[in-house]
């Protein structure tokens, strides 16, 4: 599991990092910009998303079927996406066409052509994809949780923005997120697989040359609420339930995070967690129902989430709590602990192979966290872990958290009533 990682900052302020599998035939490489919606104002919501979206359409020099040929036509591929708290650009590619995928993205955030009549065409293309959203109760619920849960912090808005928002939002407004792309953010470059770093840290000198200096980063504020809300929607049958919690990160470390991730691969990370087995193999109330974290550069949030039939929400939502408190309480049942350790360890030991997985890890780590831990690292920390540690330190994080839960129901049915305390037992 060692790996070999290099690190350079540019006088510019762009920051380097690879990744060296000696034994790939490719590598991932990738620009990462740590802006995301949350850093985003009142009238700025889902502009990130949309600059994301508009780089595709054409630079100075290439339109936007010649991007998409530039990376496809070598084989590769080249992805973007949109969080809350950064945005990110990589491709995959033969090792021998690393600078052809530097050049790629180099051209795209550097030199974004931002015409007006493409703006209008993805326009619509985004509010379409606002409108599959929509029909995806799970979605939903997701977005009202955290509109609730995160009020008054940048975390509460969705990533997207409403179709309303993203109607307003201007062509002037695209124009200055490029300057601060050009001028103002400092920008991550990271990549993993067969890569020379003296070689990538050379052609991102080049590329990136109009870059210019600043090592200031977006705000982030945090707040948290104990909240609950109900919504009910038209055209759907199922209810939809997610509830959770969030703290100050300044409360978990490291090994608190390996402790809370151990807790979340036991609790719902698969078919053989807790709430997968008790909740749809035990009673069958739920098709899908798991458990979910989220790291951000100033907290941590962990919720539950299960859809059902309206009748059984109630029921499907207190098995999730008493499997919660048991754990709590109780820890571990015998041999999870272990089995728990190695569904951790298999899972990055299998992402171990793919420059793509790896080449992410090593950027949102950088960015989330404000290091990079290798896989060797987080390794002897998951093994050195004891039950006792992992259980003390989830009720200690649970002890500092507020707590929230939304729902997604069918209208037409009396709406269902849940107490602010729900997680109180």
């Amino acid at each position: 599991m060692k790996q070999i990682v290099k690190k350079t900052v540019l006088d510019n302020g762009i920051t380097i990092l690879t990744d060296y599998m000696p034994h790939a035939y490719s590598v991932a490489v990738g620009v990462w910009v740590p802006r995301g919606s949350r850093h985003e104002a009142k009238d700025e919501f889902g502009l990130s998303h949309f600059y994301e979206h508009l780089v595709f359409k054409g630079t100075e020099k290439r339109s936007a079927l010649e991007i998409a040929h530039a990376i496809e036509d070598k084989g590769g591929n080249l992805e973007a996406y949109t969080t809350r708290q950064e945005t990110g650009f990589y491709a995959q590619i033969e090792r021998s066409h690393l600078p052809l995928a530097i050049d790629v993205i180099a051209d795209m955030l550097m030199h974004p052509r931002m015409d007006k009549g493409e703006m209008e065409k993805e326009r619509r293309v985004i509010i379409e994809e606002i409108h599959s959203y929509d029909d995806i109760p799970e979605e939903i619920v997701g977005d009202v949780f955290n509109a609730i849960h995160f009020k008054g912090s940048g975390i509460a808005h969705s990533i997207t923005g409403t179709v309303k928002q993203v109607k307003a939002l201007t062509h002037r407004q695209m124009l200055k997120y490029r300057e601060q792309v050009i001028s103002e953010i400092p920008l991550l470059i990271c990549a993993s697989g067969k890569v020379d770093h003296e070689e990538l840290v050379q052609l991102c000198a080049e590329k990136f040359a109009q870059k210019k200096c600043s090592d200031v980063l977006p705000a982030d504020t945090y707040r948290a609420h104990n909240s609950v809300k109900v919504v009910q929607k038209q055209d759907i049958a199922q209810s939809n339930l997610f509830w959770g919690l969030s703290f100050d990160r300044n409360l978990m470390d490291e090994r608190g995070r390996c402790a809370l991730s151990l807790f979340n691969v036991a609790m719902g990370a698969g078919m053989a967690s807790r709430l997968f087995q008790k909740i749809r193999e035990d009673k069958g109330l739920a098709y899908s129902v798991y458990s979910t974290a989220d790291i951000y550069c100033d907290c941590t949030d962990w919720g539950v989430s299960l859809a059902t039939e309206p009748h059984q929400l109630k029921t499907a939502l207190e098995l999730s709590l008493n499997e919660t408190h048991g754990f709590l309480k109780r820890g571990f049942n015998k041999g999870e602990f272990e089995r728990t350790k190695t569904n951790i360890l298999g899972g990055m030991y299998l992402g171990a192979d793919s420059p793509e997985k790896r080449v992410v890890r090593m950027a949102e780590q950088t960015l989330h966290l404000g290091e990079f831990h290798t896989m060797e690292h987080s390794e002897k920390i998951i093994k050195s872990m004891t039950e006792e540690e992992v259980v003390g330190t989830v009720n200690r994080l649970f002890g500092a958290a507020k707590f929230s839960a939304a729902v997604i129901e069918p209208a037409g049915r009396k709406k269902t009533e849940l107490p602010l305390d729900f997680f109180e037992h």
